[in-house]
């Protein structure tokens, strides 16, 4: 879950890496951009449009809904280790919940990676517990 948690959160970093670079090469191509529009040149404006236009678009649809499914996740993974303590049942059906909620707003694409941490938190949860919390 946590490995699954750092994934969500890489990608707003990268998608934010691929807009600096965008902006970074738009300055960089206004200059020639004039001085070849000055020399009558317009052929050129349309491929550096394309280049640069073209980075960093459609990446991340939605950031804000990828991170809150990486802190669902995290918090997913800070629910399991408390679940396996005193806190007991509740913790773990939390946790699983949790990581349920990660795998919805992640979507099913990144929800996959969740699912071994899932599955895991499922077979907790279903588990028999005596009375000294220790498994049967």
């Amino acid at each position: 879950m946590g490995g699954a948690s750092a994934i969500l959160m890489m990608a707003p970093l990268v998608n934010g890496l691929f807009l600096l670079l965008r902006d970074i090469f738009g300055i960089l191509f206004l200059p020639f951009s004039f001085l070849f529009g000055m020399a009558g040149q317009t052929d050129h404006a349309r491929i550096m449009g394309n280049l640069v236009g073209g980075m960093g678009t459609d990446l991340l649809s939605h950031p804000l809904r990828t991170l809150v499914a990486a802190m669902a996740g995290a918090g997913s993974a800070v629910l399991f280790v408390l679940g396996l303590g005193p806190a007991g049942r509740g913790a773990m059906a939390a946790s699983l919940a949790a990581g349920l909620l990660a795998f919805w707003l992640g979507g099913m694409a990144t929800g996959m990676i969740l699912l071994p941490g899932l599955a895991i938190e499922a077979l907790y949860l279903l588990r028999s517990r005596n009375p000294s919390g220790h498994a049967e």
